[in-house]
Formats: structure tokens, C-alpha cells, sequence
């Protein structure tokens, strides 16, 4: 099936595994499929509407280390969404008081005397680090995976690991999509 030529510039798949407290409990806990089972299924959907090479896909969902990127990347995506890492680095611990406007370390929140917590300057650094290491990292797995560059990773690149112990390859898993 191919597109009337009416369809989003970008989708943004958000794993259910995400939650930084910026909502309530039940729903962090509850809602929604893991980024890893959320991701190739729309990736397929897509590809069979003939979309998929006219729609950018961008994956979040704790994407805060080099490999979990790489994954989103052979899955599918085509950009990340991080903000746990960089929230963690500019501060946050966790209070899960986001959506009360209370944040004790002035990362989420827009009282002024909270935000005095936050001091810029220094926690700039700590996010310069983060990003150069992520991408070095990224970089890395790419170059063991005998690839120059990120977006070549591929669902060839995976394999899931089930708790038995059974190891399914990504090409395995996106049949499995495909099949239901």
C-alpha cells in the first residue's frame, strides 16, 4: 500500500519502560510495549505502507548507554531521544516530583528559588563528557561490529537473549513481527 502523500515528517516511538516521574506511577509502571518490541513493529508497519523511507523514526525510552543505542539503531531508528542520561548529568536524583513543579535539585522545576540548585557552569561539563563518551562508545560497538558509522547497524547486528537461555537472531524478531 502506498501513501496518499498526507503522513507525519517524524514518529517517535517511546519505549514503556521509560518514566522519569515526570507522571504518575500507574502509568510509568503500566502503559505501553518496551522500546525493543515497540520498534520494529512500527518500523514494519511503515515499511508496509510504503512509508518508511519517507518518515523519520526516532526511538526514547532510557537510551542512556552506547549499546542501548546501538540496539535502537539496529532496530530501526533513525535518531535518539535521550534525556535520562543528560538529566541524570545536570542532576537529577530521582525525586520523581517532576510534574509538582518541586524539584529539590532545580532540574524540573520553574521556581526560581529551586532553580538556584542548578548551577550551569558546572554541570555543562558533566554533559559535554556524557555526549563525547556516548558517541566514542557508539563508535566503538559500530567498529566491532565491523562497520564504519552507526547507521549501518542492522538487525543482523542483534540477538535477544530470552531468560531460558534460548538466543534469537534480529532477523528472527522482525519475522516474528511480521507474523504477529
Amino acid at each position: 500500500m502506498v501513501s496518499s502523500g498526507k503522513h507525519p515528517d517524524f514518529i517517535t516511538v517511546d519505549g514503556g519502560e521509560g518514566g522519569t516521574g515526570a507522571t504518575y506511577q500507574e502509568l510509568a509502571d503500566t502503559v505501553g510495549l518496551p522500546l525493543k518490541a515497540a520498534l520494529p513493529y512500527v518500523h514494519r508497519l511503515l515499511d508496509e505502507h510504503g512509508l518508511r523511507d519517507r518518515i523519520t523514526l526516532f526511538a526514547s525510552g532510557k537510551l542512556v548507554t552506547a549499546d542501548k543505542i546501538a540496539v535502537a539503531l539496529a532496530l530501526g531508528t533513525d535518531c535518539v531521544n535521550i534525556a535520562r542520561g543528560l538529566m541524570f548529568n545536570v542532576g537529577c536524583i530521582q525525586a520523581q516530583v517532576c510534574h509538582t513543579n518541586r524539584c529539590p535539585v532545580g532540574v524540573a522545576t520553574t521556581d526560581p528559588k529551586l532553580q538556584h540548585a542548578l548551577v550551569v557552569d558546572e554541570k555543562s561539563y558533566r554533559v559535554t563528557n556524557y555526549i563525547i563518551s556516548l558517541r566514542e562508545g557508539l563508535y566503538n560497538m559500530t567498529a566491532a561490529a565491523g562497520l564504519d558509522t552507526p547507521t549501518k547497524l542492522s538487525l543482523e547486528h542483534v540477538a535477544y537473549k530470552y531468560p531460558d537461555g534460548r538466543v534469537k537472531r534480529g532477523e528472527e524478531l522482525y519475522e516474528q513481527t511480521k507474523d504477529g
